[in-house]
């Protein structure tokens, strides 16, 4: 049995008490995650390491917004790409309208559907795990 598995990068950004993780290309093919999962087929054990945030990147891609435990899964078609403007992120604002230019504490991003060669691709897929 041969088992082929990837998953997304991951770009974490915060602002205040929010996280933000973005799961973007390229895909990961060798982690610690990944060779766990290979191992036990088990996500909850797959996952001890990580915060609950972060596990749900892996598994199920696109934009997860963290606040306290609570969890929130955004599907973006486009990309996303570093910028020096951007108004201060406010999540009502970012769930209405997510195509736009917003401040993190540690940067600034738009989010766009149109893709240019400085986009980085939002993945919304998440885990892939082929058993041939």
């Amino acid at each position: 049995m041969d088992i082929i598995s990837s998953t997304p990068t991951i770009v974490r950004l915060r602002k205040n008490n929010i996280s933000i993780l973005i799961s973007t290309y390229p895909l990961i093919t060798r982690s610690e995650f990944l060779e766990r999962l290979k191992k036990t087929f088990n996500i909850e054990e797959s996952c001890k390491d990580f915060s609950l945030a972060e596990c749900f990147a892996l598994l199920y891609g696109g934009v997860i917004i963290s606040i306290n435990s609570i969890l929130e899964r955004v599907e973006l078609e486009g990309c996303f790409k570093v910028s020096d403007k951007g108004e201060e992120f406010e999540l009502d604002k970012f769930l209405k309208n997510p195509y736009g230019c917003f401040s993190f504490d540690n940067g600034k991003i738009c989010f766009s559907k149109v893709k240019d060669e400085n986009c980085k691709t939002i993945d919304n897929i998440g885990l892939r795990f082929i058993i041939k």
